[in-house]
């Protein structure tokens, strides 16, 4: 009896140490923006587990603007990498972004922003679906006689109290979202932008004057 509690022992203790030399396999999930970009050599990438918060990738973001760069976002969740583009303003830049015609959104934090200035409020990040939901069945959201709808357009913010995995976590609901939707209609279905902020733009009064931006993707 005693050898045959040994044998499990030694089996338990074989499959363990066979367990820990697995390495655990990620897939890769690269936006078309992204593989765009990269194929013309245009893209400069940011590790998002390099930075501790939002405001030191925003300025690793802008430096790469100011080179005429994009920016390259690459992040780890569970079991995918992530890659993705983002824009940010290029300070010592004077040019003026040209956003008419887009779907705007607005997410702070990891949170989604509904409606503007005092009249805003705040769901859970998870309420993206729905509020995407909500603009796909809308006509004016559409581009004039095309079955596509006008680019996005995602205002983002976070504040520095929080860890860049607040970041990550907002980013990586945007992508799962219109990943799914273009799955089902075409790459080129629903497009966005995602636009990293130096402020919450939802608390300025409605007509205020735009602040300037860097060029359209478009």
């Amino acid at each position: 009896m005693k050898n045959i509690d040994y044998i499990l022992i030694l089996l338990i203790i074989f499959i363990s140490c066979s367990n820990l030399g697995e390495k655990k396999t990620l897939t890769d999930f690269f936006s078309e923006d992204y593989k765009n970009f990269r194929f013309h050599n245009k893209i400069g990438i940011i590790n998002l587990d390099s930075v501790s918060n939002f405001s030191e990738l925003r300025k690793k973001m802008s430096e790469l603007t100011c080179e005429g760069k994009s920016s390259g976002l690459r992040f780890v969740k569970n079991d995918t990498i992530f890659y993705l583009t983002g824009l940010a303003d290029c300070p010592t830049s004077s040019e003026i972004g040209c956003y008419f015609s887009r779907n705007l959104l607005f997410v702070r934090n990891d949170s989604l922003l509904i409606e503007y200035g005092k009249n805003k409020k705040k769901k859970p990040i998870r309420f993206l679906k729905a509020k995407l939901d909500e603009i796909m069945s809308q006509n004016h959201n559409y581009q004039h006689n095309k079955n596509k709808l006008k680019p996005a357009l995602i205002h983002f913010y976070v504040e520095d109290k929080y860890p860049i995995e607040t970041t990550t976590r907002a980013l990586k609901e945007i992508i799962r979202q219109f990943k799914k939707i273009n799955s089902q209609n075409g790459s080129d279905y629903f497009k966005y932008n995602i636009l990293f902020e130096k402020y919450d733009i939802t608390n300025i009064p409605l007509g205020s004057p735009p602040k300037p931006n860097e060029f359209d993707n478009e």
